[in-house]
């Protein structure tokens, strides 16, 4: 008879995702490709209104981070990581007469700082972390949408919502992909002869 439980030794073998955090996973991530393609397809005039759907759909992203550090013993990093996201999504959608530039720049400035975090950690914790390529793939993601917001942040309201949207469903995607392709990642070795 072997339990299941997951050790944090150096070399043990990575804890398996609940079915409950997968879905909370994959909900999420079907979350932000909806609002990913509500900004791509739906661009309104209203600076205000993208401001909420840029906000939604960071804090969205951001949750996702929660959920995907929750339960894997790096809480810390994914509160930091999904903090950042949640931060800039509350400030994007409650900020009075926010500007189109002051909207590109926040936008920039927490994905740049969320992708450097998420390569960081995906990177650090490939040996621990099943499919981590995922993982990474949507730092870089974040990184370079980033750049490019801060690149040129006078930018239109529609190329705003175009950039921040594809990241948002390539993202929400990319974690669709991790959730179920790395669910089934190891199962624990069991001690029968």
């Amino acid at each position: 008879m072997t339990a299941e439980v997951s050790s944090s030794y150096p070399g043990a073998p990575p804890a398996r995702y609940s079915g409950a955090v997968r879905a909370v996973i994959a909900v999420l991530g079907a979350a932000a490709v909806v609002l990913g393609l509500v900004l791509v397809f739906d661009v309104v005039a209203a600076v205000r209104t993208v401001g909420l759907l840029v906000g939604l759909a960071l804090v969205a992203n951001g949750c996702l981070e929660l959920a995907v550090g929750w339960s894997s013993g790096q809480r810390a990093r994914s509160v930091v990581l999904g903090g950042v996201l949640v931060v800039g999504g509350l400030v994007a959608a409650f900020w009075p007469g926010v500007t189109v530039w002051a909207l590109a720049v926040l936008t920039g400035v927490s994905l740049l700082l969320h992708g450097i975090g998420r390569v960081a950690v995906a990177v650090a914790d490939r040996a621990e972390t099943p499919h981590w390529g995922w993982l990474a793939l949507g730092g870089v993601l974040n990184i370079v949408v980033g750049i490019l917001a801060l690149s040129w942040p006078e930018a239109t309201v529609r190329v705003l919502c175009l950039l921040l949207g594809i990241e948002v469903v390539v993202f929400g995607l990319l974690l669709l992909a991790w959730a179920f392709l790395g669910s089934s990642a190891r199962t624990p070795v069991s001690d029968q002869p």
